[in-house]
């Protein structure tokens, strides 16, 4: 049995229990792992630090507090000249706000790679003891969750990204899978097809390289039939993946990549990929099959409308939102998160349809109906993805294939 790690996954919610203890400090559970908290391996003082679970036994390395400025400080803090402490935090290694980033002990700086928000999914009332079970969310723009994982399970996971990378490895717009390495059944590293740019930042900077950014920057731009037409083999991996009965779970524009040869994009990262009804258990009925269809198209949604509005950079996040986190930086719920009841209109939310005024100059009277139309059939409560494909091959000026 491989040794239990911290890491950020935007699609797996794990909740994390808080046991309140003196002075403001906690410990930190998870409700799969029995008595196990989070702790500073091997009591360490030095920076960077590894985590991982063990049996509680009061320790200041098991011990954790969330400071003014939103860092989970550990008791234990580092040793330093003279006897001084500096603090020692939760942080995201490397400040990479991606699916299975490592989480370290590190010391105490300023940046959102160590800030974290406490979201509560219930109350002491509902839970035995004095605990209180939250969902331990990174403030950097991808709203990942804190996670606990076995070595086994990424090594689970590693394989099944494999195995999804070849069961759909003839639809054109899945990245290539060349080569894996193995390792006693284990995949140690897969190799893909080369790329270009992403289309959007995803979750990069604002100033990240990638498409949106160069049609802004008046570098390239294009026409409501192309943006369509490039982007119709990504429509076709969900479609397909919803036949199967899958969700692909984590869709933004940071991995939907253009191809080096022709101008159409592809996606990566099957690495969350989930049943489509794998969220009842979790989040309630109302997060039924039928609501991860929707959430994917909602989220290629983001993409196309970055494409048809002159490279305008949607955030994905205070939109669509995650599973780890359903509310924007303000606080208020993500408008595209919530379940839409299945006997809604086909309506398009009222932010997309002031984004296609502001926008619309530039189309035909033909092209702004065929754009209205694809949106709505993205967004329709009850989502065909058959209807999608074939509007937007309509857009594109020819038949869905």
């Amino acid at each position: 049995m491989w040794p239990e790690c911290a890491g950020l996954v935007g699609a797996l919610l794990l909740l994390q229990g808080i046991v309140p203890l003196v002075q403001d400090f906690f410990h930190l559970c998870n409700r799969a792992l029995g008595d196990q908290v989070l702790e500073i391996r091997n009591e360490s003082r030095c920076s960077p630090a590894a985590l991982s679970m063990a049996q509680l036994n009061g320790g200041d390395h098991q011990k954790w507090r969330l400071d003014s400025k939103s860092r989970l400080v550990s008791k234990l803090g580092l040793e330093g000249p003279e006897g001084f402490c500096e603090a020692l935090c939760l942080d995201v290694a490397g400040a990479r706000d991606e699916r299975g980033s490592a989480v370290i002990a590190y010391r105490q700086n300023e940046k959102d790679n160590q800030q974290w928000q406490l979201e509560a999914v219930a109350t002491s009332s509902t839970i035995p003891g004095r605990c209180r079970v939250v969902k331990v969310i990174s403030q950097m723009a991808g709203g990942r969750a804190l996670t606990i994982e076995s070595g086994d399970q990424m090594c689970r996971d590693a394989a099944l990204e494999v195995h999804y990378l070849a069961r759909w490895s003839d639809e054109a717009g899945l990245v290539r899978l060349q080569r894996v390495v193995w390792n006693g059944g284990t995949p140690k590293g897969i190799i893909m097809e080369r790329l270009g740019k992403q289309l959007g930042k995803g979750t990069g900077a604002d100033n990240k390289a990638c498409v949106l950014q160069d049609i802004r920057n008046g570098d390239m731009s294009y026409t409501a039939a192309g943006a369509a037409s490039s982007l119709m083999p990504v429509a076709h991996v969900l479609r397909r993946l919803h036949r199967d009965g899958y969700a692909f779970n984590d869709l933004h524009d940071g991995n939907i990549l253009c191809c080096l040869d022709n101008n159409s994009y592809k996606v990566i990262d099957l690495g969350s990929v989930t049943l489509t009804g794998h969220w009842v258990s979790q989040l309630g009925t109302d997060y039924d099959g039928r609501w991860s269809t929707n959430r994917d198209w909602r989220a290629f949604g983001v993409a196309f409308l970055g494409l048809v509005c002159g490279g305008r950079q949607l955030n994905l996040w205070d939109l669509v939102g995650t599973n780890a986190c359903t509310k924007m930086h303000t606080g208020a719920q993500c408008p595209w998160f919530a379940p839409v009841p299945a006997g809604d209109p086909c309506v398009l939310p009222a932010d997309v349809s002031s984004l296609l005024v502001d926008s619309g100059m530039a189309w035909t009277h033909t092209e702004r109906l065929n754009i209205v139309s694809a949106l709505v059939a993205m967004f329709a409560p009850c989502i065909n993805d058959d209807d999608i494909c074939k509007k937007l091959g309509v857009l594109a000026g020819g038949a869905d294939h």
